[in-house]
C-alpha cells in the first residue's frame, strides 16, 4: 500500500469514494479509514509522539474531525491523504502542546489527591474504601465551585477523557476548553486554600 513514508498508494477509485463519504457514506468513510489510518498511525503520528496510545487516541481524533469536516472538504489532486496528514499532525502538534499544560495540572489535581489521602491502604478491599472515601472528599470540593469548573474537571482529569470529548460534551471549541480547564484548576486550588489544603511551591505558577 505504500511506496514510501511520504504518500501511500491511493485508493483505485478514491475520488468518488470520497465523494460518497462526503455525501454520509458510511462504508466509503470505512474504506477511507481503513486504508489510510496504519499509514498514519505508522508513519506521521508515532514519529511526532513516540507514543503508540497517543498516536492512537490521534489517529481516532484524526478521523473523528475528518468525518465532520468532510462536507466541506474540496477535492485537490490525486488523493485525500495530504489533507488527512494535515489534520493528524495538527491533532499531534495539539497534543504535544497540552501534553505539558496537562501534567502541571494534573500535577496541581494529583497534589489534592494525595493530601486528602491519609494512608496508602493495605488490603484490596481497604483500597476501594479509601478510594470511595476520597472520590466523595473531592467531590465534596467540586461542589463548592463553578458547575462549569467542576463538570470539566471531572471529564477531562477524573474521567480521562479526550480533549475532543470534552470539547464537544461542553459544546466548546478545543482553545477554549483548554482555557476552562486552566481555571477550573485554578478555582478547584482555591476551593482546597479555603478548606485549609496547601500547595507547594511548585504548583504556584498554574
Amino acid at each position: 500500500m505504500v511506496r514510501g513514508v511520504a504518500r501511500p498508494q491511493p485508493l483505485a477509485d478514491e475520488r468518488a469514494t470520497v465523494e460518497r463519504a462526503m455525501q454520509g457514506d458510511k462504508r466509503a468513510f470505512e474504506r477511507l479509514y481503513r486504508h489510510y489510518a496504519p499509514v498514519l498511525f505508522s508513519y506521521v503520528l508515532i514519529p511526532m509522539l513516540g507514543n503508540k496510545d497517543d498516536a492512537h487516541d490521534c489517529v481516532r481524533e484524526t478521523f473523528i474531525s475528518a468525518n465532520r469536516a468532510l462536507p466541506r472538504y474540496e477535492w485537490r489532486g490525486t488523493s485525500i491523504y495530504p489533507w488527512l496528514k494535515v489534520l493528524a499532525k495538527n491533532k499531534a502538534r495539539d497534543l504535544l502542546r497540552a501534553s505539558g499544560r496537562r501534567q502541571r495540572l494534573r500535577g496541581a489535581f494529583s497534589h489534592h489527591l494525595d493530601v486528602f489521602g491519609d494512608r496508602e491502604p493495605s488490603t484490596p478491599i481497604e483500597e476501594v474504601v479509601q478510594r470511595q472515601a476520597l472520590r466523595k472528599r473531592i467531590d465534596g470540593v467540586l461542589d463548592t465551585i463553578n458547575p462549569r469548573y467542576a463538570r470539566v474537571l471531572r471529564l477531562r482529569l477524573l474521567e480521562d477523557r479526550s480533549r475532543e470529548d470534552c470539547a464537544e460534551l461542553l459544546e466548546v471549541k478545543i482553545g477554549t476548553l483548554d482555557v476552562l480547564l486552566f481555571r477550573a484548576v485554578r478555582a478547584f486550588r482555591k476551593a482546597c486554600d479555603q478548606q485549609g489544603v496547601e500547595f507547594d511551591a511548585a504548583e504556584a505558577r498554574l
